[in-house]
């Protein structure tokens, strides 16, 4: 009996992925939309550099954040591929974003965010960095709008607030 629940474990264990960086906090994503990927690329790429700049809601002497869209860079294309930074403008912690854009009948958006420094728990910010500029952009009313993720490969997605973070 004892052996069955240990093989069981084991085979739930195997099933379910493994985080890419164990001391990083990190989120991938999948979104599918309606528009062509050259539209959502291009409304992404939009989205950062508008939200480039230090206007975050933020006060000196805060010690949580008041909304975090601000502090965007893009930092490049390569084809269907865009990435770029954010940064959290309380401690200034450095996140890397990047968006694969696929198409086909729409556009799959391919998304991921992972903090530049040592971060095991992040409150769902690198899910916020992702879905701030979905949302931003107003891809997120888009008719085929669909996302993927979960705590697994999101860390604390479940628990996310991006009205804060």
């Amino acid at each position: 009996m004892l052996s069955i629940i240990l093989v069981s474990c084991l085979a739930m264990a195997a099933a379910v992925p493994a985080p890419k960086d164990l001391f990083h906090a990190e989120c991938s994503v999948k979104w599918t939309l309606s528009e062509s990927c050259e539209s959502v690329q291009e409304k992404i790429v939009n989205q950062m550099m508008a939200w480039d700049n230090e206007d975050c809601g933020t006060k000196p002497g805060d010690n949580k954040p008041n909304g975090q869209k601000c502090l965007y860079k893009h930092t490049g294309n390569d084809g269907m591929v865009t990435s770029g930074t954010h940064t959290t403008p309380i401690h200034r912690y450095i996140d890397d974003l990047t968006f694969t854009f696929v198409p086909g009948t729409g556009c799959l958006v391919d998304a991921h965010s992972i903090s530049e420094t040592l971060s095991l728990l992040d409150y769902g910010t690198n899910y916020c960095n992702l879905f701030n500029l979905m949302d931003g952009s107003g891809l997120v009313n888009d008719p085929d709008f669909s996302e993927e993720t979960n705590d697994n490969i999101c860390t604390q997605r479940s628990s996310a607030d991006c009205e804060i973070f």
